[in-house]
C-alpha cells in the first residue's frame, strides 16, 4: 500500500513539474514564463522539503535504525 501511496505523490509531483518546467521555458510572454517558473520553485520546495524528510524517515524506520 505504502508503495503504491509514494510512487503516486512522485508521478503526480513529476506532472506538476513538468508542467511548470515547460511553461517556464516556452509561455507565450514574459508574465506566463515568471508564473511558470515561479510555481516550479514552490513545487520543488514542497517535493524537496516535506516529500524528501517523509521518505528519509520511512526508510531509516525500514532499515530499524529509527524508534
Amino acid at each position: 500500500m505504502w508503495t503504491w501511496l509514494m510512487g503516486g505523490y512522485a508521478v503526480f509531483a513529476a506532472v506538476m513539474i513538468a508542467a511548470a518546467c515547460f511553461v517556464a521555458l516556452f509561455g507565450r510572454d514574459e508574465e506566463h514564463r515568471t508564473s511558470g517558473y515561479r510555481v516550479l520553485k514552490l513545487i520543488f520546495m514542497a517535493v524537496t522539503g516535506s516529500g524528501g524528510l517523509t521518505m528519509a524517515v520511512l526508510k531509516l524506520y525500514e532499515l530499524g535504525l529509527s524508534a
